[in-house]
């Protein structure tokens, strides 16, 4: 190695297989991207879940948090990579919280503090962002899945995945809750 240089040799991240991608059938055309609650800058990873407004052809990510381990009184810790931001509200459905701050200072997991408990929360929950503190309603509801990673920045579009199968849920990089699940319907299989 000459003298005086100095080589960057550092990888690239590689994205993991999420499902069987020979079944994945995405739509002609794309749609933007505007969703106010997600900093510019910051990728949506494949196989994301996306809420449609087909009257104005744009899409909002769908927020879901993955909980690492069983609640402790306000803190919950959550699986890394979501895309929730302090003062959003989470819930499960019957009950929910918001999040007054959060700490990822942990290699292994993000840790949420909330402004008030939520009860019964177990290791592999997938919590929702809801409307209210009450977490009874799903704000943003998936009728879509992301197909490729995109950077979130003026003027982004994304191209929408309209059927997919064998979707490994375990594999991927945000969580996908329930309700979405059931408004995604047929078209998608999970394993």
């Amino acid at each position: 190695m000459p003298a005086g240089i100095k080589y960057d040799l550092k990888g690239f991240d590689v994205e993991r297989e999420l499902c069987n991608q020979k079944t994945i059938y995405r739509l002609a055309g794309g749609s933007n991207l505007v969703d106010n609650d997600v900093q510019n800058g910051t990728f949506i990873p494949h196989l994301a879940p996306l809420a449609l407004d087909k009257a104005t052809n744009t899409v909002k990510v769908v927020k879901s948090v993955k909980a690492y381990a069983d609640i402790s009184a306000t803190a919950l810790k959550i699986s890394k990579g979501s895309l929730v931001s302090v003062g959003q509200h989470i819930g499960t459905g019957s009950k929910g919280g918001t999040i007054s701050a959060i700490d990822k200072s942990n290699e292994a997991y993000d840790e949420l503090t909330l402004a008030a408990t939520i009860t019964g929360v177990k290791e592999g929950d997938v919590l929702f962002e809801a409307t209210a503190a009450g977490g009874t309603t799903q704000k943003n509801v998936a009728g879509f899945l992301n197909y490729a990673r995109v950077k979130v920045e003026a003027g982004a579009t994304v191209t929408l995945v309209g059927q997919a199968f064998e979707i490994q849920e375990d594999k991927l990089y945000l969580a996908i809750s329930d309700k979405d699940k059931t408004s995604l319907g047929a078209r998608f299989m999970f394993v």
